[in-house]
């Protein structure tokens, strides 16, 4: 069967076991393409709600208000 017949499971399964056989410098190497590969879709992501204006300075800024009264700077857990 070819992996492009696989199922996602499948794929997982099949690319954990190869994971297990990198070395560290191996592994750093797929660590930096995956995590490249994450960036990309996430600013994909970004600018296509900023092109349709779902995403804007004003909604931003929103957020990081929210945020911030939910977790002022200083603040410490009980």
């Amino acid at each position: 069967m070819s992996v492009m017949e696989m199922t996602e499971k499948d794929l997982r399964l099949r690319l954990a076991k190869e994971l297990d056989k990198l070395d560290r410098e191996q592994l750093l190497i797929t660590h930096q393409f995956v995590s490249r590969i994450i960036a990309e879709a996430l600013i994909n992501a970004v600018t296509q709600d900023w092109e349709i204006g779902k995403v804007n300075r004003a909604a931003i800024q929103k957020a990081i208000d929210e945020y911030r009264a939910r977790n002022p700077y200083g603040a410490t857990e009980s």
